[in-house]
């Protein structure tokens, strides 16, 4: 049906109007000696993924590499439609609509997608878009801090993406604010123990508490315990998470009580190249409404009663306020949002979720196959796409990556450039990009080094 859109009856309209009794006779003017009369050896169809993959191993222009790097990065399958639509001129030469009233259809791309993060993080509102994941977080610190101006501390676990930590770190080195990092246990999750302990400890200074769930290691937090424990401190709860693909099969971070949720929405624009661009994701409670940073796009009646749509309390930008601006963001990502919107309504509800249950099933399946095989997996508990493997040491990881990489394989990202205690450790990561046979070729390679 995707390639003959017509019905039955779309079908007899057209035949009847140009008056021919069926399609086979359309074809009358052919000759019956040129007419093929046997059954076509046609191969059974198969998905956009699978005819990619094939076209790009019959190119010799290509070099076909086998990828499991993800750490923040995932690139789930987007759809080749995708990038037709973006094609259309009139989605570039738009830019910062500052006369909302001639740029109609580029608020109301910008309203879909705002409904379309609400409605996945759980939360009454939803801004326009930001840059990336990792500064859509250092907006989230500051507009806690606003919203509590005589606290300055802020909890964040260390198994936060290390990078969005160090961003962070740049940004409110010269605030009053003050980032501690609270250990994860031997499962990767939080330690809800010294957590608390610290709560008790700064407990008249919290400004927020910070988690991400899949963490960095790929496993799932109890959200609603970390939730819990920041309320019961009168603490902001910010949630953050690399892939909102997740939210299919858990509980939205919103729905359960967090405050404000960021993410990073790179993996359904596109390519990942060079890391970028990415895609910056900010929801929130309406109580936050008028402190949240970027755009945000409402829907309106004009005179005639016609739906239209505009920039609402854009006053927080610096081109109105000025000084007294609550952010200094004044644009968006527009063009990534766009993608993000048309790649997720594409999918469609069910098929979004669909695509999370390939997601877990490959999980699942590289995880039993991997300890089948004698691999160790650092993790155990309930996980979503990545998973760490321990190896013998750092020499034999250094050992499999360089004999990986010579045969184009990237096996995962090593972990020791940021935990010094997992320097023997691989972070892998498995979606719906990679078939059974590829998981399968990753552990042999692994097992055979």
């Amino acid at each position: 049906m995707r390639y003959l859109p017509h019905s039955d009856n779309d079908i007899k309209q057209m035949l009847s109007f140009i008056g021919k009794p069926n399609i086979k006779s359309l074809f009358n003017s052919i000759p019956d000696n040129l007419k093929i009369k046997t059954t076509l050896n046609i191969p059974v169809g198969i998905s956009e993924i699978e005819l990619k993959k094939e076209l790009i191993k019959k190119s010799s222009l290509i070099t076909t590499n086998l990828n499991f790097l993800g750490a923040g990065a995932t690139q789930h399958f987007v759809p080749e439609i995708v990038s037709q639509i973006l094609l259309r001129s009139e989605w570039y030469t738009p830019y910062t609509p500052y006369q909302p009233e001639v740029s109609q259809g580029t608020l109301q791309s910008m309203f879909e997608f705002q409904t379309i993060i609400a409605n996945l993080f759980g939360c009454d509102i939803a801004n326009a878009s930001m840059y990336d994941g990792a500064t859509a977080l250092v907006e989230a610190c500051l507009m806690a801090q606003k919203t509590k101006m005589n606290s300055s501390i802020i909890f964040m676990c260390k198994n936060i993406h290390p990078e969005y930590r160090e961003v962070c770190n740049t940004y409110l080195n010269n605030t009053n604010m003050q980032i501690i990092e609270v250990d994860f246990n031997k499962n990767g999750t939080m330690n809800l123990n010294q957590l608390n302990i610290y709560a008790k400890q700064y407990i008249n200074n919290i400004i927020a508490i910070v988690y991400q769930t899949p963490n960095f290691f790929g496993q799932l937090e109890e959200q609603k315990k970390i939730i819990n424990i920041a309320h019961l401190h009168n603490a902001i709860v910010i949630s953050i998470n690399t892939d909102p693909l997740i939210f299919n099969l858990i509980n939205s971070p919103g729905n359960i009580g967090a405050d404000i949720v960021v993410g990073e929405g790179i993996s359904f624009c596109g390519h990942l190249s060079l890391g970028g661009p990415g895609l910056g994701l900010f929801a929130c409670s309406k109580k936050y409404l008028r402190k949240m940073p970027g755009k945000i796009v409402g829907q309106t009646i004009d005179q005639n009663n016609q739906k239209g749509y505009v920039l609402t309390l854009s006053t927080r930008e610096q081109h109105i306020r000025r000084e007294h601006a609550t952010s200094n963001i004044c644009t968006n990502h527009n063009l990534m949002a766009l993608a993000f919107t048309i790649a997720i309504s594409l999918y469609g509800k069910y098929r979004f979720y669909d695509l999370a249950i390939q997601n877990i099933k490959r999980t699942i399946f590289f995880r039993n196959e991997a300890k089948k095989s004698g691999l160790n997996i650092k993790f155990n508990t309930a996980h979503f796409n990545e998973s760490v493997i321990e190896l013998s040491s750092k020499d034999h990881l250094t050992h499999i990556l360089h004999k990986l990489h010579k045969k184009n394989i990237f096996p995962g990202c090593p972990l020791k450039k940021w935990y010094n205690t997992l320097d023997n450790c691989l972070l892998i990561n498995t979606t719906e990009q990679h078939s059974m046979e590829d998981i399968t070729q990753l552990i042999k390679e692994l097992t055979c080094s």
